[in-house]
């Protein structure tokens, strides 16, 4: 699959505000999670220079759930949006996960931690994330079967972003992990 997504900082916006605006358009609350990523780097493929990622990502649900995902995501696809090829899958166990990626060679690089606010319209995934030592954020994203559809997703979260009232000046393309490596320590090292 193709994730079409498109990230922008709140400024000035609450999540509130940006919560109501979705609802008025007709997006659906779904669920409050605390995220915890993971994200690793290889020893023979620097994931950091081929703008590819690699992550385990673990959940917790309010009524105290946990479940655990593993991510891939290729290098991105376009100037405008965060548009990459991305592949998940749920595992059993998180834990065990990460050891299985530690003794296949892949290395804890950094953690990013957030509270995410998910809506829905339709086929389209509206996130708000409190993302610590970071702030307030929007992502929007839709899955497509193939590049063929990347334009148009684009172009739909471009109109949605619009809707919402959120400047096109707000959107940015790089991760939480490179917002926080370049906070924390000037970059990766």
């Amino acid at each position: 699959m193709l994730e079409a997504e498109l990230k922008a900082s709140l400024g000035g916006l609450t999540a509130e505000e940006v919560a109501d605006r979705a609802v008025l358009l007709g997006f659906l609350p779904e669920a409050r999670v605390q995220e915890t990523d993971v994200y690793f780097n290889g020893k023979e493929r620097d994931f950091r220079r081929t703008d590819e990622a690699l992550r385990l990502r673990s959940v917790v649900l309010l009524d105290g759930t946990r479940k655990s995902l593993v991510t891939y995501k290729g290098p991105k696809l376009d100037s405008v949006s965060n548009a990459r090829t991305e592949y998940e899958t749920g595992v059993s166990d998180g834990e065990t996960a990460q050891k299985l990626l530690e003794a296949l060679g892949y290395r804890p690089l950094a953690v990013v931690d957030k509270v995410r606010r998910t809506y829905r319209l339709g086929e389209v995934t509206l996130c708000l994330d409190e993302v610590t030592d970071l702030g307030g954020f929007l992502e929007l994203e839709l899955l497509v079967p193939g590049e063929e559809q990347r334009e148009a997703a684009v172009a739909r979260l471009l109109a949605l972003l619009e809707a919402l009232g959120i400047s096109r000046e707000r959107l940015f393309r790089r991760s939480y992990l490179e917002l926080l490596a370049e906070k924390r320590q000037g970059g990766w090292r």
